[in-house]
């Protein structure tokens, strides 16, 4: 099951020659919960924006194999992994973008000893990028970049700051209802959710093909919006921060790679991770029978045909261990095993809707977590 055998359009479409996303925007703690990482497992991640992959690094498992159908997206994660090697925890921060810095091009003449060639020739013609800190960098952060000056202008910056006052889940409930829930916001979702203007924050028109069961994209998001704003503590939510203010409030409300007390873990794991660039189903014809325990496949499905997903999900039976996890996510596209796979999969429908219920990034519609049956285990 190649793209390129089944799907010829997607490695042909203009987005993947650009660097989309240079942030995570998927909840680690969804993936620390629904994987078995650690000491001695394998792990292959999507790697988007790197930030996941790099978290779950920090738990340390023996190798970590990062794939992405686009190069730049690797190039990222390589400089991500340069950075960490090169830079004490505040440079790190500071050189992401994460803290404020008048040096990050000078302090990249040091991290970029540290890059693979093909990456440091890439970075080495992105100053500005650079400077402005890499993690604004994507098309998807440039994208929320409008939203949120539209946002300070429907809202006022007052009332924009004062979401982040709220001191419980009342609070947040009845700010919401009084100050927030107006008509121009309503208004608002629904003009920059629709399809052309989603198409700007980075989702090609070929990622909508197999989108179904969704009237409006605008309602749909405000819903999730809503969710995360009424029924989930708004304070250490960094996903809302940077969408509000492009950036991260304070240094413990971060993805788990920045935190200062897993930097150490995360360096020492650096070298067990493998970057690769390519089409995900050549990587797991590559890979031995029974050699991966988890997989974390972010939403990568929603792009594929129903039976290149299904090839796909026997593909990773193939290469996983007994037992293994693994766990994906639906933006637009609901895609769940088929029933002819429940011989090899057994799905935990009801991890899966908690984790999806306190999903701080909020966006996504489903979530996915499975065992893989094989050799006689039902799956864990």
């Amino acid at each position: 099951m190649q793209a390129n055998d089944t799907c010829p359009e997607i490695l042909d479409r203009p987005v993947f020659g650009r660097l989309l996303f240079a942030q995570c925007w998927e909840d680690p703690r969804m993936d620390f919960e629904a994987l078995d990482v650690g000491p001695g497992k394998t792990l292959l991640s999507v790697t988007s924006g790197g930030c996941n992959t790099l978290s779950l690094a920090t738990l340390q498992p023996t190798r970590i194999i990062a794939v992405d159908l686009n190069p730049v997206q690797s190039w990222l994660l390589n400089l991500k992994i340069a950075g960490a090697r090169t830079l004490e925890h505040r440079a790190y921060l500071e050189f992401l973008g994460a803290h404020d810095s008048r040096n990050r091009w000078e302090t990249y003449q040091t991290v970029r000893q540290a890059l693979p060639a093909d990456a440091r020739r890439y970075w080495d013609t992105q100053r500005r990028a650079i400077e402005r800190g890499v993690l604004r960098a994507g098309r998807y952060e440039r994208y929320l970049t409008a939203f949120r000056r539209l946002l300070r202008a429907i809202q006022g910056r007052k009332t924009v700051a004062r979401l982040f006052e709220s001191a419980s889940l009342e609070q947040q409930h009845r700010f919401y209802e009084e100050r927030w829930d107006t008509l121009p916001w309503r208004l608002f979702f629904r003009v920059f959710f629709c399809r052309s203007v989603l198409g700007m924050g980075g989702l090609d028109p070929a990622f909508f093909t197999y989108v179904s069961g969704i009237r409006s994209f605008g309602e749909h998001f405000r819903a999730r919006a809503r969710h995360a704003l009424v029924e989930l503590p708004i304070r250490d939510n960094y996903f809302i921060a940077q969408i509000c203010f492009g950036r991260y409030l304070d240094d413990t409300a971060v993805p788990p790679y920045l935190a200062a007390e897993r930097y150490d873990a995360l360096r020492a794991t650096l070298d067990r991770i493998e970057v690769v660039t390519g089409e995900l189903g050549d990587v797991l014809r590559a890979l031995p029978d029974s050699s991966v325990d988890a997989f974390n496949y972010s939403n990568v499905f929603e792009w594929v045909p129903g039976d290149t997903f299904e090839a796909m999900l026997r593909a990773t039976h193939r290469v996983a261990t007994p037992g293994a996890r693994l766990c994906y996510r639906n933006l637009l596209v609901l895609r769940r095993h088929p029933p002819n796979l429940d011989r090899l999969f057994t799905p935990h429908r009801a991890l899966a809707a908690r984790l999806l219920d306190a999903d701080r990034s909020f966006v996504y519609r489903n979530f996915e977590v499975a065992s893989v049956r094989k050799n006689g285990t039902a799956g864990a």
